[in-house]
């Protein structure tokens, strides 16, 4: 038996000699350490996963060039439906998560004659018990089965809208239109009333768009029951009972108001272009930066055609409104607008709510008189701008309600004496703020008087609605003192707007937008 110190060594690449049946292990190499004895442990998981991961990696794939793809999402039974059954259960449940439940649901539901029609549903104001249906409000309305809404409905879908990026001012003001159609149709046409052949196509032209003035269209019809209703005057309900047909006359502003006067009857019903139940509190409140003129031109559309504003001039009817005002909103965006000096959006902030404040539907008190916080008067002597500047602000709040005024106050005296030196130092630049510094540091004496007598007499204000009170001896004075030659008195803010009612009627095939007007893709919703 041959030892083992005499056998041929091993090689990886040599051949084994022949006649040796007997093969020893190879020398081991003295750098490579000896595996301790026992059983080895066992990886922790971490590092098996990682080498088992890495082990896979490193073995060649059979098709390199073909990645491996994610499995596909299996729809659920109802992101399975056909698009036009979606809409279907998304319009009868105006339920606006929806489409935020996925993406393909989102896909199906973000079209704009969907957005169309949740617009008309938030801000069309027709109650349950209105005439029965029409096919030319059904076909407006395709394609949903329309069924009028309650008041709480319309709140609820209302102020979910507002929250929605498809809110735009744009998509908003496009529809106003198609409301007030709607609303003729209901009212007028639905109600049975006859007309002369020249008036019948005057209606229909204006319906049509093609035209924005409307005479005043005269027709007879049967008695409308709901009239003594709507108005909640017993003498209503005895000339209800007179035979027909009354005679009747539609009065149409364009996108503002829709009126039916009833001559045998001897009442007036106004529908106004929008049903505006609350005023959106984050609009309001403006931006981080303040307003943009799209912002402020979304207030004042909304406060135009919502006729939260006073009637025309000559109208026998008194200025009412049944919107809801998040103050606390509103004043947080008066603080924006001193601070930005943005005077479009101050002005317009201030008739919201003195024009709500005042004659609110549901408030108890015959008249009120209308205040807002005197920190404001505060922030406007505090800011640092252009001293011109600062006393037209001053005059904007002053107009909006003097009697907010906080009473003996030492920062109102102090800027008031420096406006006045200022205006003895440069009459030139600063004369005129001078002579209203001056009108001023007089009427501060005499505000806890003003302050009384307003309380009493809430119409006796000095300015009412941005109208400067003539019978008083104060607004004689600031007439005389501060108004220049040819100047006229402030008169009633309401009727002021920036917002070209007529211009949106009219369908063009010109310019979209009235000269001086900004585009803005301002939405109310987050």
């Amino acid at each position: 038996m041959a030892r083992q110190g005499n056998q041929t060594p091993v090689t990886r690449t040599g051949s084994i000699p022949p006649g040796n049946t007997r093969i020893s292990k190879p020398a081991r190499s003295a750098s490579r350490p000896k595996r301790p004895p026992g059983r080895p442990f066992k990886l922790p998981r971490s590092a098996s996963a990682s080498s088992s991961r890495s082990g896979r990696s490193e073995r060649p794939s059979a098709s390199p060039s073909v990645a491996p793809t994610p499995p596909r999402r299996v729809l659920s039974m109802l992101e399975a439906l056909p698009r036009e059954l979606i809409e279907h259960i998304f319009l009868y449940s105006l339920n606006l998560n929806l489409p935020r439940a996925s993406p393909s649901l989102a896909a199906a539901l973000s079209r704009e004659h969907i957005y169309k029609l949740l617009i008309i549903l938030a801000f069309w104001d027709d109650p349950p018990d209105t005439n029965p249906g029409s096919e030319a409000i059904d076909r407006i309305l395709v394609p949903l089965d329309y069924k009028p809404l309650t008041l709480d409905q319309r709140a609820k879908l209302q102020q979910d809208v507002f929250r929605c990026r498809f809110c735009t001012l744009d998509r908003v003001r496009e529809q106003i239109p198609n409301m007030m159609i709607l609303t003729i149709h209901r009212h007028w046409i639905n109600a049975g009333m006859v007309m002369e052949p020249d008036q019948q196509k005057a209606l229909e032209r204006f319906m049509e768009r093609k035209s924005d003035i409307v005479h005043e269209i005269q027709a007879k019809g049967p008695p409308i029951k709901r009239l003594p209703e709507m108005i909640g005057n017993p003498e209503m309900l005895r000339r209800a009972n007179i035979p027909g047909p009354h005679e009747y006359e539609l009065c149409i502003n364009p996108m503002m108001l829709t009126e039916i006067r009833s001559k045998t009857m001897g009442t007036i019903v106004t529908w106004p272009a929008i049903q505006l139940v609350h005023f959106p509190p984050n609009l309001l409140r403006g931006g981080r930066d303040g307003f943009s003129p799209a912002d402020v031109e979304f207030l004042e559309m909304l406060r135009v055609t919502s006729n939260n504003t006073a009637p025309p001039p000559g109208s026998p009817l008194s200025p009412s409104t049944s919107t809801r005002l998040d103050r606390t909103a509103l004043h947080e965006g008066v603080t924006k607008a001193i601070r930005t000096l943005n005077f479009a959006a101050l002005e317009t902030l201030f008739k919201i709510d003195e024009l709500i404040c005042r004659f609110e539907v549901y408030r108890t008190e015959d008249s009120v008189l209308y205040m807002f916080p005197s920190d404001h008067y505060l922030t406007v002597t505090r800011l640092a701008c252009d001293p011109i500047q600062n006393v037209r602000l001053f005059q904007t709040l002053l107009r909006a309600c003097a009697e907010s005024l906080p009473v003996n106050n030492q920062e109102i005296r102090q800027w008031t004496l420096d406006i006045v030196d200022l205006a003895e130092k440069d009459p030139v630049r600063y004369g005129q703020i001078g002579k209203f510094a001056r009108w001023f540091s007089d009427f501060y004496l005499r505000l806890e008087e003003q302050i009384d007598w307003a309380k009493e007499h809430p119409t006796g204000a000095l300015f009412c609605l941005g109208q400067l009170d003539l019978h008083d001896i104060e607004g004689r004075k600031y007439m005389d003192d501060v108004l220049g030659p040819g100047q006229r008195p402030p008169a009633n803010y309401l009727h002021e707007t920036s917002f070209n009612a007529r211009h949106w009627w009219l369908k063009r095939s010109g310019p979209e937008v009235p000269p001086g007007f900004v585009r803005s893709p301002r939405r109310t919703g987050a």
